[in-house]
């Protein structure tokens, strides 16, 4: 088949576009580390259904329907770069095609499939389809409920959309920010959109109620800033260097179309409402805003650039997309750093797996990064985590349950040589409470630090036991030495 006739072609122009964002999706998908959000999926999506469901009734229902969806995929393939990221990179995909779709029903099939390249060429969009979480699908899901809105006409089509919105908001709830875009886009059919909105918005009206009674989650986002306002924009507009020609074309689609023009009824609300509502409530009250909850409005910017590109002859478009696609490679090399994450666990994990030896200690000052351990579990074998009470699966959670401090001196006693992981995350409060502690008890049974390695995201210090000639306990056993502490 020839290129005219796939563009031609109605399922043709998305099934390029969605091809093209794999293809960038998957260029180094597995070269990032893992780190600390992915390594939480790692975990909870290795436990069984009812412990899942355990975990979601104390931390993290915001994210259950992914974990869910994330279940079979880790249950069948196993734990890995690429088969935790595969359906994010995917997702992407259909992002892309969805967008293609949507631009060809709103404008041309020229339009569409620019629309669809851009987003496959986004660095913002690229970087959460490298990424074991589930933004690029609240990005797909967010193109594919717009595109059943402008397409909705009887009550099948409003119920698909209703359908939709729920799975949206189910994915994540600050993607409902986009409701109120699409008041504006559907405003000649009021009354349809709001009995399948309200229809959508039962279900996820319980999750949103559930959800408050752990909003001690969002008490590490920091006050919206003028700096990371500019962060975004850069993001939206394709990386620092893209930006402002993307503000350009985007400025003569507005001056080319008529306001009331159904492509500006859609992208532009979409584009602009969802960020001004989340900085707008971060501001009045508690912070909400995170860069990444918008990644959804990336669509809606693509299919405004494209509108402008389409303004331009095809001599000076496929240049210019050329240029721009040129322009982002150094932004996506960046990212495909095995250290391009907050942390690099790959990093940490080959430090310990090289120098560990059998029956090493291993401590944490923050034991939120207990969930480390899941990913590259291998370079973790053999190592005793001393301190730890109750594994995360008995208790229920993330962390796990740890002895009481008067009794770390007595963990201590039967190991010769202590992994110490210092992971602290500066925006956490009481991220590295114990620390002080554990060091202390460790300088007091007799522990020096011998080693200490520096990763990106933090510090792994490796503590020996001294000899002492003097010290009778240490010509006894291991075991001896446990069983006399224990009384």
């Amino acid at each position: 088949m020839s290129m005219r006739s796939l563009l031609s072609s109605r399922p043709g122009p998305p099934v390029l576009t969605a091809l093209a964002a794999l293809a960038v999706a998957c260029w180094g998908l597995t070269a990032p580390s893992f780190w600390r959000d992915e390594a939480v999926t790692a975990d909870l999506t290795g436990r069984t259904v009812p412990q899942l469901l355990r975990v979601l009734g104390e931390i993290d229902a915001v994210h259950g329907f992914y974990y869910l969806l994330m279940w079979p995929v880790t249950t069948v393939f196993g734990v890995s770069e690429l088969t935790l990221r595969l359906p994010s990179a995917l997702a992407a995909a259909a992002a892309a095609g969805l967008t293609t779709a949507l631009g060809r029903r709103l404008g041309s099939t020229r339009l569409g499939v620019t629309a669809g390249l851009l987003v496959a060429l986004s660095p913002f969009l690229s970087r959460y389809a490298q990424e074991a979480r589930q933004y690029t699908l609240v990005a797909a899901l967010a193109v594919l409920a717009t595109w059943l809105l402008v397409r909705a006409e009887d009550r099948r089509g409003w119920a698909w959309y209703a359908v939709a919105v729920v799975l949206l908001g189910y994915t994540h709830l600050f993607a409902l920010l986009l409701l109120p875009a699409h008041v504006i886009a559907r405003r000649d059919a009021l009354r349809p959109w709001a009995v399948a909105t309200g229809a959508a918005l039962v279900p996820v009206a319980g999750l949103a109620v559930f959800a408050q009674t752990q909003r001690y989650q969002v008490s590490w986002i920091e006050p919206v800033t003028a700096k990371g306002m500019l962060r975004l924009a850069q993001a939206l507009g394709w990386g620092p260097f893209l930006a402002v020609p993307a503000v350009l074309l985007l400025a003569l689609a507005l001056w080319r179309y008529r306001p009331a023009a159904p492509l500006l009824r859609v992208a532009l609300p979409w584009l602009v409402l969802p960020p001004v509502l989340l900085v707008g409530v971060s501001l009045a009250g508690s912070p909400y805003y995170v860069q990444r909850y918008l990644l959804f409005c990336v669509p809606a910017a693509a299919l405004l650039v494209a509108a402008g590109l389409e303004t331009l002859p095809w001599k000076l478009a496929v240049p210019l997309v050329v240029a721009a696609a040129a322009a982002t490679v150094p932004v996506h090399l960046d990212q495909r750093r095995q250290d391009g994450r907050v942390d690099d666990l790959r990093a940490l994990a080959g430090i310990v797996a090289e120098h560990k030896r059998p029956g090493d200690a291993l401590l944490f000052t923050d034991i939120r990064m207990r969930p480390a351990l899941s990913v590259y579990p291998g370079a973790y074998r053999g190592l005793d985590d001393v301190m730890r009470r109750a594994t995360p699966v008995a208790s229920g959670d993330l962390k796990g349950r740890e002895i009481s401090r008067t009794r770390y001196a007595e963990a201590l006693a039967g190991a010769d040589r202590v992994w110490l992981l210092h992971n602290r995350v500066p925006f956490l409060p009481g991220s590295d409470w114990t620390a002080g502690s554990k060091r202390r008890v460790l300088r007091e049974a007799g522990f020096e630090k011998t080693r200490s390695w520096r990763y990106k995201g933090g510090q792994i210090m490796l503590y020996e036991r001294v000899p002492d000639a003097g010290d009778t306990a240490d010509a006894l056993p291991k075991h001896a030495v446990r069983t006399d502490l224990a009384g």
